[in-house]
């Protein structure tokens, strides 16, 4: 590789050290500013096609009060509420409506009044519903804080801030904490990782360090895309970013040094045998981090703004890895030397007339799989078929409330509402009513809140007003289901169903609200899991096909990588639904489960099979298994354990969804590394010998195509 001469020369390698310094200083301050551009707002990344979305636009643009979430204040004393308590909550309702960004609180009816208010039939609790007009991210959060600090109950009268509002605020406000606390724990976790893989603190460090030049750059560049483009980038793209950064940035570190190591012992000069390991190992590094990036690039064509956000943001951040492993780690090893293997440099000694190594436990593996090909296919194959099975336990799951792993406010707001109202008072939906020529008129109200009554599941309909132009008219529905669970968006659909018939001439409904916007963002990530898995098969089958010149192992690669995947998330949704009690799985998890598995387990395989290519041309496509597995087993290994480690980070957040993802990938990667990569890959390519490189052949520039084990040199062992 040319880059190999440009980064290791010695007026370069002070230049490259210098140019990043530079580049991370001055941008700095840009990637402290990515958090106040993110957007954290389901509405927002649903497609402009969405039912929910159009109503969202009706409800901006033509009706006087604009889109707002309900806030409700949820009021309660065990025994029922006092004169005093009644009064206390008209005070507080009064504060709050005076916070910016609310609207006209609604206040439930008094002790002894009439009116129907949102008050329990015992009395002992009273809702109070606020509008909060700020919509967007952070404004949410902020004026729900404002709001709970306004109220001032006397003691012994609980009050929670629940409904759209205060799911929304809780939301956010756990997410602004995610990032500092996953880049902590993520170098913490990959810095005493990489520890005990080297035992050298220098090497652990440098690895680290490129990373961190890589994520500054990174950021930098994703928030001047969100501020001057205007990308849409929300927190859950951001921190999947910084893990897979860390993780494949790490990885790619792992096989360059261990490569360097290699030729550190053949070599004399430090330099030359750095510019021997980038030309050996960099056509690899390359290759696995375009096939990533094109699986990133994918993402593009999903429909669901939340799931196609993380393409362009998790592209941008692996080029940045990409460009740093070529440029800096190369520039840091180059200053390093062999000093970089401090306090064991007497490992890469140069040692020229040193005897071959035996071939270690990776060697004897080989060897063993290579003498019962067949036996060691059908029990991996087994293994992942029992796994497959808990797929059988698999459920969506959207609901808001089931999202946090840890209690927050509106879910403790929520429960004592489910305990004393219909489920679906805490996020009504709403039903915009509109007629495409001239005034909507009382009748044509009338009729549709009929439609709607006609219904099974509907606890309660309100018409709330008309619009601007008169055309459109607003109706509140609650719903008897919890709004956000399975039954409760299937009563969305139900309602959609209904309202396409039955309705006066010239009149159509409309159905959104926040029940509807999770329908809508259910509905799109199935949509887009059906169109993402192929494509990427695809794309990956291609580059595959390009990187060994062949078509016969692409295939058989791929199938391998799926296999891992069933697997994974098999024996992940069995363990989320029967260990940890989860209710279900959000539907956009098996799409980031798909997408970094099949990317990343890849990835190991092209590590492995590139090696083994390069090896046949000497020892035949038997012998090149034996040594390719020795000499990169201990390197791939280590390096999927980092990556398995950086995934799993994700299982101490407390989201729900980030906890499923983090596990099953961890555990996906893991049984790539120590099943797929070891043990079934090695068994296949044995089985069909040269006839894996067709149409393309391998070789043999000598006489015996096997080695045995013992001669068969380990060098990253």
């Amino acid at each position: 590789m040319a880059v190999s001469r440009v980064v290791t020369g010695r007026r370069a390698v002070w230049l490259v050290v210098a140019g990043w310094l530079i580049l991370a200083g001055a941008l700095s301050p840009l990637q402290k500013k990515l958090p106040g551009v993110e957007s954290n707002d389901t509405t927002a990344f649903l497609p402009a096609s969405a039912e929910s979305t159009e109503v969202d636009h009706l409800l901006r643009d033509r009706f006087p009060d604009g889109r707002s979430l309900p806030a409700l204040l949820v009021y309660q004393r065990p025994g029922g509420l006092t004169t005093a308590d009644w009064t206390a909550v008209a005070a507080d309702a009064a504060r709050a409506g005076r916070v910016g960004n609310t609207g006209e609180p609604v206040l439930p009816a008094p002790a002894g009044g009439s009116g129907g208010g949102l008050v329990s039939t015992d009395r002992s609790v009273a809702v109070v519903v606020l509008p909060i007009t700020q919509t967007a991210g952070a404004g949410v959060r902020d004026t729900v804080a404002d709001v709970r600090d306004a109220l001032h109950p006397p003691d012994g009268l609980r009050v929670l801030v629940t409904g759209p509002a205060g799911i929304s605020a809780d939301a956010i406000t756990v997410f602004t904490s995610v990032d500092l606390k996953l880049l902590g724990a993520t170098i913490v976790l990959v810095l005493v990782l990489l520890l005990i893989i080297y035992r050298s603190p220098l090497l652990a460090v440098v690895p680290l360090v490129c990373v961190a030049f890589a994520y500054v750059l990174a950021t930098a560049l994703v928030y001047l895309l969100a501020d001057r483009a205007g990308l849409l980038v929300n927190n859950q793209a951001t921190s999947l970013t910084l893990i897979l950064m860390f993780g494949a940035g790490t990885d790619y570190s792992l096989l360059l040094i261990a490569r360097y190591r290699e030729e550190l012992r053949r070599e004399p000069d430090q330099r030359v045998a750095l510019r021997a390991a980038l030309r050996a190992a960099g056509p690899s590094i390359l290759s696995s981090g375009l096939t990533v990036l094109a699986a990133l690039c994918v993402l593009l064509v999903a429909r669901l703004g939340s799931t196609r956000v993380l393409g362009p943001v998790g592209a941008i951040g692996l080029a940045c890895v990409l460009i740093s492993t070529f440029t800096l780690l190369p520039a840091l090893l180059a200053l390093l030397g062999r000093r970089a293997f401090w306090p064991f440099t007497g490992q890469v000694a140069h040692r020229p007339s040193v005897p071959p190594e035996a071939a270690g436990r990776w060697g004897r593996l080989g060897a063993a799989v290579l003498r019962r090909p067949v036996s060691a296919v059908v029990l991996v194959l087994l293994l992942f078929g029992i796994a497959t099975t808990g797929l059988t336990r698999y459920v969506e799951d959207v609901n808001l409330l089931d999202a946090f792993r840890a209690s927050t406010g509106s879910a403790a707001g929520y429960d004592v509402l489910r305990a004393n109202f219909p489920a679906g008072i805490l996020a009504p939906s709403t039903v915009v009513a509109e007629r495409d020529a001239g005034e909507l008129t009382d009748a044509d109200v009338t009729a549709t809140v009929r439609r709607i009554r006609q219904l099974p599941g509907i606890a309660a309909v309100t018409p709330q007003g008309r619009s601007t132009d008169g055309r459109a008219a607003r109706i509140s529905v609650v719903l008897t289901d919890d709004p956000y669970a399975q039954a409760g968006l299937q009563r969305v659909g139900d309602l959609r169903t209904a309202l396409a018939t039955g309705l006066p001439a010239g009149v159509r409904a409309l159905v959104g609200g926040d029940p509807a916007v999770q329908y809508d963002g259910k509905l799109t990530a199935e949509r887009d899991l059906r169109h993402i898995i192929p494509l990427t098969l695809a794309v990956i089958l291609l580059i595959l096909v390009v990187v060994l010149r062949a078509l016969v192992a692409p295939l058989y690669l791929i199938a391998t990588v799926i296999v891992s995947f069933f697997g994974a998330f098999g024996l992940s949704v069995a363990v989320f639904r029967d260990l940890a009690g989860q209710p279900g799985i959000h539907p956009v998890e098996p799409t980031f489960a798909f997408l970094f598995l099949v990317a990343l387990g890849v990835d190991y395989n092209i590590f492995l099979m590139a090696r083994v290519r390069e090896e046949a041309g000497r020892h035949g496509t038997r012998g090149g298994i034996l040594t390719g597995l020795a000499a990169t087993g201990g390197v791939i290994t280590s390096a999927g354990v980092v990556l398995a480690g950086t995934f799993a980070v994700l299982m101490t957040l407390p989201l729900t969804m980030l906890f499923q993802l983090g596990f099953t990938v961890a555990v996906g990667v893991l049984l790539d590394t120590f099943l797929v990569r070891t043990v079934l890959v090695p068994a296949i390519t044995g089985l069909l010998g040269d006839r894996a490189w067709w149409p393309g052949r391998v070789h043999s520039r000598t006489a015996a195509p096997t080695k045995s084990p013992a001669e068969i040199p380990e060098g990253s062992r």
